[in-house]
């Protein structure tokens, strides 16, 4: 970012901070438990009965979600704390709150797809009854309003237009990025996390626990080893002896390591404002890492949103390496 700022400038950033950190500190948290308490309903009442699968969703926005709540209070206050900083002209104070206002943009999007796929979906061939909420989630302003204040904080200087212009594509390839591989990570630890033995299906068709679960000491109790003797699509045994399958390695990667570069690519948000080198090296090894097994992911598991995360991951990393855009990004020689 262009370091020249007016004092115009500087009192719209000022007061997008107080703003936007108040916001983050009371109104984001309750907005995002709103959504996942609503979310967890859906799923409990309405999906596991009928679809195993969908179990893994309870844990995983459970934990995914309190961590943004998390972050949202932390982010809000150091908002609060820069101010000051801001109103001053203080470069790294700019590029901090550009920074932290990605965090609750880039949770705003990962908030929404849960509400879509398991509030407001319909899935009548696995027997599952009709949504009984509709409209958006209560968590929708999050991701609008934080990406207002960011853009805000990132195009408030003196810059040219086209500069402006052309600095904007990389910083939102950045967020678009982070917010999809966090996505799919999202499906890569459903499957990765999910015991098939755990479920039993009773008298009525309807999902339970399993009253005989496997024991510790089988290999279908753990999540490394179960898939080696089960059918990756229908969980069905096909094998008493362990059959090497690729699906454990794909959903390990394509879960944890997609959380892992998302986070990584908002830490280079900042650093890269700064033009510091470490940022545009981290997002440019997050982009080829989450390119490479998104790919990789699509291949052997066929999943269309990992091949849709492949080529978004492979357009920030030519973006990132194009001259045009990286002048922004990091110093010439750098």
């Amino acid at each position: 970012m262009k370091n020249e700022t007016t004092k115009t400038h500087r009192l719209v950033m000022t007061i997008v901070a107080v703003v936007g950190g108040l916001y983050l500190m009371l109104l984001a948290p309750t907005q995002a438990m709103q959504t996942l308490k609503i979310a967890l309903d859906q799923v409990i009442l309405r999906l596991i009965p009928y679809d195993a699968d969908f179990y893994p969703a309870v844990p995983i926005l459970s934990t995914t979600f309190s961590v943004w709540i998390i972050a949202f209070v932390l982010a809000g206050a150091m908002l609060l704390i820069l101010a000051k900083k801001i109103y001053e002209g203080v470069k790294w104070a700019r590029a901090a709150a550009l920074g932290l206002f990605a965090v609750p943009s880039v949770a705003g999007m990962t908030m929404m797809i849960p509400w879509f796929v398991l509030v407001l979906a319909e899935y009548p061939e696995k027997g599952v009854p009709p949504h009984t909420v509709s409209g958006m989630p209560p968590a929708m302003p999050i991701l609008f309003v934080n990406l207002l204040f960011y853009f805000a904080i990132l195009l408030a200087d003196t810059d040219t237009l086209k500069n402006k212009a052309l600095k904007l594509i990389p910083f939102t390839f950045l967020g678009i990025v982070s917010g999809m591989v966090f996505m799919n990570g999202q499906h890569g630890v459903r499957y990765f996390i999910h015991i098939p033995g755990n479920f039993a299906t009773n008298a009525n068709g309807l999902i339970v626990a399993n009253p005989t679960p496997p024991p510790f000491t089988s290999p279908l109790a753990h999540f490394i080893t179960n898939l080696d003797h089960l059918d990756w699509q229908t969980f069905e045994m096909v094998s008493e002896k362990a059959i090497y399958s690729p699906q454990t390695l794909a959903l390990l990667l394509g879960g944890f390591l997609l959380y892992i570069a998302s986070a990584l690519l908002i830490v280079s948000i900042p650093l890269m404002a700064m033009k510091n080198k470490a940022g545009w090296y981290i997002a440019t090894t997050a982009a080829l890492a989450t390119a490479v097994v998104s790919f990789q992911g699509f291949i052997v598991r066929h999943s269309t949103e990992w091949l849709q995360g492949g080529m978004l991951s492979a357009v920030l990393l030519a973006v990132l390496l194009i001259p045009a855009f990286k002048q922004f990004l990091i110093e010439k020689g750098d």
